[in-house]
């Protein structure tokens, strides 16, 4: 059985030889110049330039990638094979494309190379996804693709008119519903440039610039490196938008220096791994899935962005709290003063950071156009790097090899969201998203809070093991229509799903955050997702709350924001302190009780209920308080 699992396990990291490696460079570096060309207004037929990314993309997931854990990670010619195959399929269509743009969907027939071409390249999608993603999503690929087969021959509601595999193929491939749909095009023109100036930052030194602020804010504090943890990790975080990339960044240097400073290897893990998880939460970039939503619902990604900012911040303040209790309930010891950099010396020797990230911050406020804000803050990049290394040679060097980088970061994204696109055609052929969503709304009995915690159940379970942008693109077809039939808005409909697919980055069994910390951290990785789930577990409430007070997304007057804010921040002060013990002073069970139910009472969308926790938090408070001074002014017996 473990072999078997092996066997269907994703693959590992390939070590690739100089041709390989000089292989993937080159490709990466091209399909990222042409990218970055068409974010600056040049223009690429559309259809074209996703035919040369998905065709990049794959040839560059089988070069990299295993196809087991079992395989060497060295030359396959297999794998070149793939390659191979995946350069020609994409080829015939750039080359039939002049065809195909004159024939009529749905109507015109289908060549027979036509036909073999399509099978190839979405066998080749599967195959890729199987060796980066995993299993899971191939199996519930083939399950959709089965059902548009032979779900005519069902019964019920769930039955369809039947489709003959030309019409499959048409719809899938050929139409602008399936694998070179939405999803695939908001990757290639949209997520990519925000991932190449992610990579080029970092190899100008803007991952070190956001440790040195952090550490500079917070490092003096009680528990100062696991703080600067959380603080580094939301701010690298916010411009990367991936838990993965976050860990394995931000993660390299915090966790070790979390355990020197005696947190236990677990709790170190789970530190970064649920603070990486927040970055797809926090403007200005959010992570794809917040570019795939602007898509999807066609609100502008600007006002995506300031209604997350709240929640987001939340999710953070509810991180660190955690972290600060944690901290002093253990007697954790701050960082040495010798390791703690002045903010204005780190703002007088790196102010050329905040020029790009400045930049970005207001192209994608004030333009409507996020891609061209991308590209101008990447742009803006280029003086930085040459202010940086100080040498024309090495500014081309760090250029080369951040666009390479880029590049191969969006091999999971782009591998993800191409079959996305294959189960969102399906299930628009089918219309199995309207009978999915009355399902879903059946099963809750009709009930609108029970139908919310289904979906967040729904989206929970396909979130694990798959990538954020993979889970939002299934969940916003699936459940969303249901969330939407309750007469819930569409922003915080699909802000919900947003939330709850980016915490399936630390959800077990498979937590993929949780695995990169692992192997920095030398834990368990199952072990640092649990803990990583209790650490964030008020980021699991916080989506149900805006589900019913929208003033937390910024949608009301001021005075109903800064109710709903404060009330909802007091609620997570109050569940932290009663989760972790320690709330000006240690808890016993009666205090962590009363605490608990001020925390629930202050998330309730009900006057009375957040005053009584209101009430009943600043009574423990003055009871904690007086306990704690009287214990002060006793005077100790020799």
């Amino acid at each position: 059985m473990p072999f078997l699992l092996n066997i269907l396990a994703p693959g590992q990291s390939r070590k690739l030889d100089a041709p390989e490696q000089w292989t993937v460079h080159l490709v990466g570096v091209a399909t990222g110049l042409l990218l970055l060309a068409i974010s600056f207004g040049w223009y690429v037929n559309r259809e074209i330039a996703l035919f040369l990314f998905l065709g990049a993309v794959l040839s560059l997931a089988f070069l990299t990638t295993t196809a087991n854990p079992l395989r060497q990670t060295g030359r396959s010619w297999l794998a070149w094979g793939l390659v191979a195959l995946s350069v020609g399929s994409c080829g015939y269509f750039i080359a039939m494309h002049p065809v195909h743009e004159m024939r009529l969907p749905m109507i015109d027939e289908l060549s027979n190379a036509d036909i073999a071409a399509s099978i190839v390249l979405i066998a080749l999608v599967m195959e890729a996804t199987r060796r980066c993603i995993g299993m899971i999503l191939v199996v519930l690929v083939t399950t959709f693709l089965a059902y548009a087969v032979f779900g005519s021959r069902l019964s019920g509601s769930f039955a369809h008119r039947g489709f003959s595999a030309q019409e499959i193929i048409d719809h899938l491939v050929f139409s602008t519903n399936g694998l070179f749909g939405p999803a695939l095009e908001v990757a290639a023109f949209l997520v990519f440039v925000f991932v190449i100036f992610g990579s080029l930052l970092d190899r100008v030194g803007g991952a070190d610039f956001f440790y040195d602020v952090a550490n500079s804010l917070v490092g003096k504090q009680v528990g100062g490196a696991s703080k600067v943890a959380v603080v580094s990790t939301g701010l690298y975080g916010s411009i990367s938008g991936s838990p993965t990339a976050d860990v394995v960044t931000t993660g390299s240097f915090s966790i070790p220096l979390m355990i020197k400073t005696g947190m236990s290897r677990t709790y170190a893990g789970a530190i970064e791994s649920a603070a990486s998880a927040g970055g797809g939460l926090l403007p200005p970039i959010m992570g794809s899935a917040a570019f795939l939503m602007t898509d999807f619902t066609g609100i502008p990604y600007a006002t995506i962005a300031l209604a997350a900012l709240l929640p987001a911040l939340l999710f953070y303040q509810s991180v660190f709290l955690a972290v600060h209790f944690k901290a002093h309930r253990d007697g954790l010891q701050p960082m040495s003063e010798g390791k703690t950099p002045s903010i204005l010396a780190i703002l007088r020797r790196d102010w050329a950071y905040l020029v790009p990230i400045g930049l970005l911050v207001w192209g994608v406020l004030s333009l409507n156009r996020p891609a061209f804000a991308g590209a101008i803050a990447v742009a803006s990049l280029v003086p930085v790097a040459l202010w940086h290394d100080r040498s024309p040679k090495r500014l081309m060097k760090t250029l080369f090899f951040g666009l390479s980088d880029g590049m191969r970061g969006m091999i999971g994204v782009g591998v993800a969201c191409a079959i996305a696109g294959l189960v969102v055609g399906t299930l628009s052929m089918t219309d199995l998203t309207g009978k999915i969503s009355s399902g879903l709304f059946h099963m809750a009995g009709g009930s609108p809070f029970l139908t919310i915690i289904v979906a967040a159940f729904v989206i929970i379970v396909l979130g694990m093991g798959m990538p954020t942008p993979a889970v939002y693109a299934l969940s916003a077809v699936l459940a969303a229509p249901a969330l939407i039939t309750l007469g819930i808005e569409v922003l915080p409909a699909h802000l919900f799903i947003v939330y709850i697919a980016s915490m399936s980055a630390i959800t077990p069994p498979v937590a993929v955050a949780a695995f990169a910390a692992a192997s920095i951290a030398k834990a368990n990785p199952v072990m640092i997702a649990v803990v990583a789930c209790r650490i964030a577990m008020v980021a699991f409430i916080l989506p149900f709350v805006f589900m019913y007070q929208p003033a937390l997304l910024l949608v009301g007057t001021i005075w109903q924001i800064l109710i709903v804010s404060g009330t909802v921040a007091l609620g997570v002060l109050a569940l932290n302190a009663a989760i972790e013990g320690y709330y000006i002073a240690m808890l016993d069970l009666t205090k962590r009780v009363l605490l608990f139910a001020a925390g629930i009472g202050l998330f309730v969308p009900f006057h009375s209920a957040q005053i009584a926790g209101a009430l009943l938090l600043a009574a423990t408070t003055a009871w904690l308080w007086m306990g704690r001074r009287s214990a002060q002014a006793t005077p100790r017996i020799a």
